[in-house]
């Protein structure tokens, strides 16, 4: 190892940095190669800006992102695939915590305080490890899996040996290259004729499950035991994956329940047991997630709109909940910070929701509308699922017909992007039972109805829109055909029907900018001016 290594020291504790930097100035360190950061946020722009070959994080940054939500966002961003070391820096070395951790496979653990020599052999060891791999690295793309074989056999004894070769399959697999299966297949069988060795018995598993070879793959995860409390934990979760792939929904559960309980850091885990919870309505275990992922969605890579609005959206189906407002549900997970352009149509969105719960129709669409127009503005042309779904739901409850066979299909076409994906495969689960309530055998009676105000075959069309109205409310094309013929004097109604004149005027009543044919008939007929409410 030399020692112009750039190393990057991430502790909120001034003191921390300088300790940590004078200790590595002692091991003969370039000085104006070690960097520092106080947080998180600032941890991230130096790595945008160079790569760092070791990098040490606290486990505790005070405010802001922990030390796992930090390498969760190296990861996820892709700031650390040239795989440098990372040590991660604790005085808690409580399972819990390693846990957490584990799922992103940092190099090793320091626990506070440290000393120069235990420092610097770990350094020296990994990085004598990493020049191995990256070696056994360029042999496999020189010469293939042979050349490389012949390179390990010759440099390294059997448990180096089997960790080199998970090492280059991880790699490969990670590259995510088909081409490269039938290698990493190869290798990884290879190991397993010596040794029952766990890491590659699960590296074999993942690559399976990517491949959909589910008929061996269970049948395999069942034979691997081990005593590693993180290698149970990777099995548990590709077990859950795998038991989701095949529409087993409660044994998922079951195995990524286990999962969490040994660590509660894992947000796309959590996000996945409230799915299931809400969609298999299991009450017993939803409130404890929900807060939990409340508390843990500040400053992660999941700390965006849409998430907040699917933990406020389960929260509006819970009678403790349904009437607190939006706001304030809101408000508990974002910690009270600014609304932005964003916040604010998913929120307009969430009202609606929470005003069909009242029979506040009118106000729903209103709201509806709204943060439709502004999402759309904001988001172009890829439209989140949390809001579709949310969307969806609304369309349901006002009886939107157009709009719930619209958002239906958008999202029966985002989820069959990637059709495998455990939390889209939960999400098709529910799109189903909604679009079991679409109603296709009004669609042929729409067109006619539309057909007969062509024709001017008024009170027919009108005697048959009213009876659609309720199926297609808050229709503009509906709504604009019942205001002209009602109007007009074609529409012969019961004062049951007064509703179905409020909500198709409503239509036009509640856009900013009212079209013009609108305000020329309310200006024509007296009738159309009469208030709302």
């Amino acid at each position: 190892m030399t020692n112009s290594q750039s190393i990057l020291i991430v502790d909120d504790s001034a003191i921390i940095q300088q300790t940590t930097k004078l200790i590595l100035l002692k091991g003969k360190f370039e000085a104006q190669r070690i960097f520092t950061a106080s947080n998180a946020q600032d941890a991230v722009k130096l790595c945008q800006r160079q790569m760092f070959d070791i990098i040490f994080i606290d486990f505790n940054l005070g405010l802001g992102s922990t030390g796992l939500q930090l390498l969760e966002r190296l990861h996820h961003n892709q700031l650390i695939a040239h795989n440098p070391l990372i040590f991660i820096v604790t005085a808690d070395d409580s399972e819990s915590i390693l846990m957490g951790f584990s799922e992103y496979q940092p190099t090793d653990y320091l626990i506070k305080p440290f000393r120069l020599e235990t420092l610097t052999s770990r350094i020296n060891f990994h990085f004598n490890k990493h020049n191995f791999d990256n070696a056994v690295f360029e042999n496999y793309q020189s010469n293939g899996w042979f050349g490389a074989q012949r390179f390990l056999e010759n440099n390294s004894y059997c448990d180096k040996y089997w960790s080199a070769v998970t090492t280059l399959a991880k790699r490969l697999l990670i590259n995510n290259k088909s081409e490269n299966h039938t290698d990493i297949e190869l290798m990884l069988n290879d190991i397993l004729q010596q040794n029952d060795y766990v890491p590659a018995k699960l590296l074999l598993a993942q690559l399976w499950l990517s491949q959909n070879k589910l008929e061996q793959l269970l049948p395999f995860l069942t034979s691997i035991n081990s005593s590693s409390p993180q290698q149970h934990l990777s099995l548990l979760d590709l077990k859950a994956r795998a038991a989701i792939k095949q529409n087993r929904i409660s044994m998922g559960y079951e195995f990524w329940l286990s999962a969490h309980k040994l660590s509660r850091n894992n947000l796309y885990r959590l996000f996945g047991l409230i799915w299931i919870e809400f969609c298999l309505q299991h009450d017993t275990e939803i409130d404890r997630h929900i807060r939990e992922a409340c508390a843990s969605l500040r400053y992660s890579i999941w700390d965006r709109p849409q998430n907040y609005a699917f933990l406020v959206w389960v929260q509006l189906h819970q009678h403790s909940k349904k009437n607190v407002p939006v706001e304030k549900l809101w408000g508990q997970i974002s910690q009270l910070q600014k609304y932005t352009k964003h916040d604010r149509a998913y929120l307009y969105l969430l009202r609606a929701y929470q005003a069909t719960e009242t029979h506040s129709t009118l106000v729903a669409y209103r709201d509806f509308m709204t943060a439709i127009s502004s999402i759309e503005e904001l988001e172009q042309h890829d439209l989140s699922s949390e809001f579709l779904i949310i969307a969806l739901s609304v369309a349901i409850r006002l009886s939107m017909h157009s709009h719930i066979v619209k958002y239906s299909q958008q999202l029966a076409e985002k989820f069959n992007d990637n059709p495998n994906e455990p939390h889209n495969i939960i999400k098709q689960i529910w799109l189903k039972a909604q679009t079991a309530k679409i109603n296709e055998n009004k669609s042929a009676e729409y067109k006619y109805a539309l057909q007969l105000v062509k024709q001017k075959q008024f009170h027919i069309a009108g005697q048959l829109i009213v009876t659609l109205w309720p199926l297609y409310r808050f229709d503009i094309t509906l709504g604009r055909c019942i205001v002209e013929m009602y109007a007009r004097g074609y529409l012969d109604l019961y004062l049951s029907d007064k509703n179905l004149i409020i909500e198709a005027r409503w239509v036009f009543e509640s856009q900013e900018n009212k079209p013009e044919w609108y305000l020329k008939l309310k200006s024509k007929h007296a009738v159309l001016n009469k208030p709302l409410y």
